[in-house]
């Protein structure tokens, strides 16, 4: 995203808060207004003293006191008002980020990991923080003191004021060089914060797969040589750092320097009296704090751009998949595809080609074929998790890319292969996408998907927690939840992804034969999977091979052709035979 884009969403969150910056502006600008007016009080005391009035002493002691007093209020105020309103930035950034994120196709996390995102929400968004909050106060609190402070020290003495400020000008240099170095290098850091999260997260997700082929240590060198790259840029940074404060401290340095020397000449041959002198001396140590911090200063805003740029990588991200322009209305449940070309990527072979069948209303059709054929990828295409041409898919003969998103995914219930299940129980589990559903309706569902007996067995029923991904349940038990989950929406249209491949050929039946039933009428049930056993109770079957549909028909009809159908099912129906022989084996051999 261009420096201009940038600026402008980070103006967008600051004019959410308008009135808390500008009062923390405004308390800011209060409190250096007062502590400028300290020198030259001090000045007044200082001529005082030497004249031995101390009756003027007392005076100007009261105002140095009233003027600490009230300026330390403002001081506070500043910090609480522009503190306070670059944390709600933050929140409001990480809201809109998860707004964005939940929004996204596959294709954006295939192309983004989840450890770069989660590095984005939360160590980037740390860095906007800081610079919307100690980044921007000291930003404005160095440049309110430069542009009054340097003028009144030329009003004090030109001359004088000329001398101590010689090393303004390799300040700025310097700290537009080591700038722009530190911005390159602290958006690098966060980049290979994010790798090295991605990989924490992948190891962890398999640790399982890692133990078993023996894995650990050629992971530990990968995640070694992973950090050792983070901590280069890491002290690259550092590096920078350390180059730029003690060139603002040297500027500060050079500045007394001159003072004491100059200065002193002046006061020695009378040219100053000790009044200016000390007051000359104030205002050049109130530039010496917002010099020093410059360096502080720079970093943050550095890297906070840095952070903002990364972020905007999501904010700019083109979802591909939007809503359509018409209103959504009650579907009974036909889909239609009519020449139907799906690729992932540009320059790739297609995953499904020139598909075109109709799915009509209250049938039961399976769709079989061999392992890539483009089964998964035909679901992900009818949930409008893909992005498709317009004119290919129709709901009820309206194409899906002009009908809201939502609506879309209402009316079908998809029951993924990999059942996904979150650290909540059962019963939020099941009613993830029907959080207000009854419980005995919740109860319906488990039982439509075949979970009764095993709910049996759990001491807290329904209300048994899962652990994080369903750890506490076996493959099958989470495959039923993610069905019961897809059942409670009483969709017009249901869509099985392999969903039973983890439970026996038995109960699969038994849960297939409850399917049909629907409060609200007929359903579609299209049933994707690579048993043939239930295929015998569908009206019809799609066989796809290589992403195309090769045949369509009824079982008998597959069969008597001879073709990839009938092939599958003596190949299948020969492994079963195998398996039955490899069963009993033992207890013969007893």
């Amino acid at each position: 995203m261009s420096a201009l884009g940038q600026k402008r969403r980070i103006r967008d969150y600051f004019t959410r808060h308008k009135p808390s910056f500008i009062g923390g502006i405004a308390a800011l600008i209060a409190t250096q207004t007062f502590s400028l007016v300290v020198p030259n009080l001090l000045k007044h005391a200082t001529n005082a003293l030497a004249a031995h009035d101390f009756d003027e002493v007392r005076r100007y002691a009261l105002y140095l006191l009233g003027v600490a007093v009230v300026g330390a209020v403002a001081r506070i105020a500043s910090r609480l008002l522009i503190f306070n309103a670059g944390r709600e930035v933050e929140y409001d950034i990480r809201n809109d980020l998860f707004a964005v994120l939940s929004r996204m196709p596959p294709s954006f996390y295939a192309k983004m990991p989840s450890g770069q995102v989660m590095s984005r929400a939360i160590n980037d968004l740390t860095q906007v923080r800081l610079l919307l909050g100690p980044g921007l106060l000291n930003l404005i609190n160095t440049a309110l003191v430069y542009a009054v402070v340097v003028p009144l020290l030329i009003y004090t003495d030109a001359v004088l004021a000329m001398i101590t400020l010689v090393a303004l000008p390799l300040l700025v240099i310097g700290g537009r060089a080591i700038g722009r170095r530190m911005y390159e290098d602290s958006k690098e850091a966060q980049d290979r914060l994010g790798n090295v999260s991605s990989k924490v997260q992948e190891n962890l997700t398999g640790i399982a797969t890692v133990r078993v082929y023996r894995r650990e240590a050629e992971e530990e060198r990968t995640f070694r040589a992973m950090n050792d790259r983070f901590v280069d840029v890491n002290m690259r940074l550092a590096r920078s750092r350390g180059l730029m404060f003690p060139l603002m401290g040297l500027c500060g340095a050079v500045g007394g320097i001159m003072l004491l020397w100059q200065g002193g000449l002046r006061l020695m041959d009378g040219r100053m009296d000790l009044g200016t002198f000390v007051a000359f001396n104030a205002y050049l140590t109130a530039l010496t704090w917002p010099t020093i911090a410059l360096g502080w200063m720079i970093s943050l805003v550095q890297r906070g751009f840095a952070a903002m740029d990364r972020i905007n990588d999501v904010f700019t991200a083109v979802p591909g998949i939007v809503d359509g322009p018409l209103a959504p209305a009650p579907f009974a449940g036909k889909l239609e595809i009519k020449d139907l070309t799906v690729a992932y990527k540009e320059g790739q072979p297609p995953a499904l080609e020139n598909i075109t069948t109709t799915f009509e209303p209250g049938k039961t059709i399976v769709v079989v074929g061999r392992t890539g054929s483009g089964k998964s990828t035909l679901v992900r295409a009818l949930g409008r998790l893909l992005e498709v041409p317009k004119g290919t898919i129709f709901l009820d003969g309206v194409d899906v890319n002009d009908l809201p998103v939502d609506a879309v995914r209402q009316a079908l219930a998809v029951a993924p292969q990999e059942a996904f299940l979150f650290s909540r129980t059962i019963a939020e589990n099941v009613a993830f996408g029907r959080p207000e559903a009854p419980r005995e309706v919740i109860d319906l569902a488990a039982s439509k998907a075949g979970l009764g007996p095993d709910l049996t067995g759990m001491k807290e029923g329904l209300e048994t927690v899962v652990g994080e991904r369903g750890i506490t349940l076996s493959g099958g038990q989470r495959q039923r939840a993610a069905l019961a989950r897809a059942l409670l929406l009483e969709a017009p249209i249901l869509v099985l992804d392999d969903t039973l491949s983890a439970v026996d050929t038995e109960t699969e039946s038994r849960i297939l034969a409850r399917l049909a039933e629907r409060t609200g009428g007929p359903r579609t049930t299209i049933l994707v999977t690579h048993r043939l056993a239930c295929a015998s109770m569908a009206d019809r079957i799609l066989v796809l091979d290589e992403g195309r549909i090769v045949e369509q028909g009824t079982e008998p009809e597959l069969l008597a052709k001879r073709g990839v159908y009938a092939e599958m099912h003596k190949h299948q129906r020969l492994k079963e035979a195998i398996d039955a022989v490899a069963s009993h084996r033992p207890e013969a051999a007893a």
